[in-house]
């Protein structure tokens, strides 16, 4: 995707700016010009445009579940139907949210596969964007121990 690291965050402050022009759609204020999308922040644009770039076909906020018992509800991020894998982009993990993806795991990582999205992985994906396969493959290798 980048052939150099400066490229890679020239990118990144180019994003920055993409906010949505128009009223928020459904709490998504950020743009992607290349793929005339809208998401909630600029490492699901990165991360979006990388899965395209990488010709990996991806639903953004296909499917919200609901945890009766726990009263909660989550909205994974991106969702991979050719890999049954959804992959959830954190900035920052907060309490609410680790629980979300805690009840997740315990009631479908049997049945799909699952990978945070944080930090780490971002740097690694931004240097070499086919990591995010080998991502992919270790997620799916987890949800078969199950």
């Amino acid at each position: 995707m980048f052939d150099t690291r400066e490229e890679a965050l020239e990118r990144m402050m180019t994003m920055r700016t993409n906010k949505v022009n128009k009223k928020n759609v459904e709490g998504r204020r950020f743009w992607s010009e290349k793929l005339q999308m809208s998401f909630r922040s600029n490492w699901e644009i990165e991360l979006a445009e990388m899965l395209t770039e990488l010709g990996i076909k991806f639903e953004f906020e296909p499917q919200r579940f609901y945890f009766r018992r726990e009263k909660e509800s989550y909205l994974p991020d991106f969702f991979l139907p050719e890999y049954n894998c959804w992959i959830e982009v954190k900035g920052y993990m907060d309490e609410r949210s680790l629980k979300r993806v805690k009840l997740f795991k315990k009631y479908y990582s049997s049945e799909t596969s699952f990978f945070l999205y944080e930090k780490e992985e971002r740097e690694l994906a931004l240097k070499n964007p086919a990591i995010l396969m080998t991502l992919i493959e270790v997620a799916r290798e987890e949800m078969k121990r199950k």
